[in-house]
C-alpha cells in the first residue's frame, strides 16, 4: 500500500469512529509523544530533576506557550 493509500485507508476508519474515540485516541497519542520528549529531555539533560523536565518537555510539546511555575 502507497503512503497516500494508507492515509486515506485511515481517514475512512477515523471518520467512522465517534467523537470520543477519536479524542481518546488524541490524548493517547499526546500521552506517547510526551513520554518521548521527556526521554530526550532526560538524555540532553541528566543533573535535570522531574519537574523541570516536565516543564521542558511540555514547553517543547506546545512551542513554548506553557510557561513554567
Amino acid at each position: 500500500m502507497r503512503p497516500e493509500q494508507g492515509a486515506r485507508k485511515q481517514v475512512e476508519i477515523y471518520k467512522r469512529m465517534s467523537g470520543k474515540e477519536r479524542l481518546k485516541i488524541a490524548f493517547e497519542m499526546w500521552d506517547i509523544s510526551i513520554a518521548q520528549v521527556k526521554a530526550s529531555e532526560k538524555s540532553l539533560h541528566p543533573d535535570l530533576d522531574e519537574d523541570e523536565i516536565e516543564r521542558r518537555a511540555r514547553q517543547r510539546m506546545t512551542y513554548g506557550a506553557v510557561r513554567g511555575s
